[in-house]
């Protein structure tokens, strides 16, 4: 700690507040993160079900996506096999919800009812409310 937040009273004030400000840009950066990844998770399990991977492909479809993302992104845990298939679950159990996410506005934006509620939960609540529904989510019939 300076000698000048010790003494000046309007400086330590100043830097407290330069702390709090911080820390909320923060909260705002790893909230959009979250978002920018959802809507990753979301696109990615989107274009498994409209390309019908698994049957285009075969079986193992899921295993070799996996590990073809990891050598491809090596520094990333996002591309277990288990998490595919949650990407999976995840656009089928909340296109029937909200399937104006599939298409974007003229600006290329989804929109913010959208961003607002289903991209703004974090992804592990996301997999609580998958696992939840268990199998019901390949027929969207989760209660």
């Amino acid at each position: 700690m300076s000698k000048l937040i010790k003494i000046d009273k309007s400086y330590a004030k100043w830097i407290q507040g330069l702390s709090v400000r911080f820390r909320n840009m923060q909260i705002k950066a790893s909230t959009k993160v979250n978002q920018e990844m959802l809507m990753f998770y979301w696109s990615l399990g989107k274009d498994i079900v409209e390309m019908k991977a698994e049957s285009k492909w075969g079986t193992g479809f899921l295993k070799n996506l996996s590990q073809d993302l990891k050598d491809a992104l090596p520094n990333q845990n996002s591309f277990s096999l288990t998490n595919l298939g949650y990407m999976r679950r995840f656009y089928l159990l909340y296109l029937p919800i909200y399937p104006q996410v599939g298409g974007k506005s003229e600006l290329g934006k989804i929109s913010p009812q959208v961003e607002g509620e289903l991209f703004q939960i974090p992804w592990g609540h996301h997999k609580y409310i998958i696992d939840k529904c268990g199998s019901d989510v390949e027929n969207t019939d989760c209660k």
